[in-house]
């Protein structure tokens, strides 16, 4: 079996896991080796109930959430690359050009085969995942250029172009539950792939119970038990040409045989 890496880009602690947290550890128990990055460190939101009004509590909860990150990545078998360290809830006010060529430079010294994301979306609409995913993109088609990006340190970087990249998206339109934020709901005809996660569905909820601060927000223990871990969902971004037919769904992140 080919050894392959897969790479996520993903904004907050707790995406890896709330996201495509089956999907990797399926690929990570297989053998490959799969790698996370999160843009932000995690100052926004709540520390379990409570939402920190000063400085040193949205320290401290940045410091939990990256220690839970660190955990979720255990349970699930892969190696979280680091923090990037940008606002949490501010990506939108920064140079989106500045984000994607800190992603393409990770994908220039990572190398992965796949690259994972969120749907274009956001999923739930939310800035930081939009930005992320916009940022990806551009890093995923230039990172295999050499004179995409002339100058900086990125220069110093050999090109390398992953062959898929893949957008996340857990909620389709024929199975939405109800959840309490608004949500996109992908139309089952723009799904691509379809990852089976059944055996990987108790790691998932594993995962996200690492994140026990933000255990009082979207109901994901609901999602458990209705069993809608047993699979996961992807668009495949059509980078080359003649990539871009929906025919049979895929089961895979790349071709088998």
């Amino acid at each position: 079996m080919r050894t392959r890496t897969i790479l996520g880009l993903f904004a907050h602690p707790d995406d890896e896991s709330m996201g495509p947290g089956a999907t990797l550890a399926k690929y990570a128990a297989a053998g490959h080796r799969v790698a996370v990055v999160t843009a932000t460190s995690g100052g926004a939101g709540r520390l379990f109930r409570e939402r920190p009004a000063d400085a040193e509590g949205r320290a401290e909860l940045e410091r939990v959430r990256q220690e839970e990150t660190r955990a979720a990545a255990a349970i699930l078998g892969i190696e979280h690359l680091g923090f990037l360290g940008w606002p949490d809830g501010g990506l939108r006010g920064l140079d989106i050009l500045e984000i994607e060529e800190e992603f393409a430079a990770i994908i220039r010294r990572e190398r992965p085969d796949v690259v994972i994301t969120f749907h274009g979306s956001g999923i739930s609409y939310h800035p930081d995942h939009r930005v992320v995913t916009l940022a990806t993109v551009g890093a995923f088609q230039g990172a295999g250029h050499a004179d995409w990006y002339p100058d900086g340190p990125l220069r110093e970087l050999a090109p390398h172009a992953p062959e898929r990249l893949y957008l996340y998206t857990p909620f389709r339109r024929s199975i939405v539950p109800d959840w309490p934020r608004r949500v996109y709901p992908a139309d089952d005809a723009e799904i691509t792939t379809v990852i089976d996660t059944a055996a990987f569905a108790d790691t998932k909820w594993a995962a996200i119970s690492a994140h026990a601060s933000q255990q009082f927000g979207p109901p994901f223990r609901a999602l458990y038990d209705a069993g809608l871990f047993a699979e996961e969902h992807f668009v495949r971004f059509p980078e080359r040409p003649g990539e871009a037919g929906r025919g049979e769904r895929e089961t895979e992140l790349w071709p088998v045989g």
